[in-house]
C-alpha cells in the first residue's frame, strides 16, 4: 500500500498532475502572502492610522498591489512556459 503526503495529493489533484511552472509557483507564493496581508490589514492592522488614499488606508492599497502582482507572475509563468513547450514541438516537427 502506497502511502501518499496529503500536500501531494492536493497538488497532484489541482494541476492534474502536471508540472507547474517555477515562475508561476513563486507567483502563487506571493498571492498568498498577499492575501494574508490583505487579510491583516482589513483586520488586525485596520486600527493602525494610515494615510488615506481615497477611502481606504495605504496599507489595504499595498496588500492588493501584491496581490495583482502575484496574479502578474503566475500569469508570466505560464505564458513564458506555453511559449517554450510550442519551440519544443516546433522543433520536434522539423525533425520528423
Amino acid at each position: 500500500m502506497q502511502v501518499r503526503e496529503p500536500l501531494a495529493e492536493v497538488g497532484a489533484a489541482a494541476t492534474g498532475s502536471l508540472p507547474v511552472p517555477l515562475l508561476a509557483r513563486v507567483g502563487a507564493a506571493v498571492i498568498a502572502a498577499g492575501l494574508a496581508f490583505d487579510l491583516a490589514a482589513h483586520t488586525v492592522l485596520h486600527s493602525v492610522h494610515d494615510e488615506l488614499i481615497g477611502a481606504f488606508p495605504l496599507g489595504e492599497h499595498l496588500a492588493h498591489l501584491i496581490v495583482v502582482v502575484g496574479m502578474v507572475l503566475v500569469l508570466a509563468g505560464v505564458l513564458a512556459d506555453g511559449i517554450r513547450m510550442q519551440r519544443r514541438l516546433g522543433r520536434h516537427k522539423e525533425r520528423e
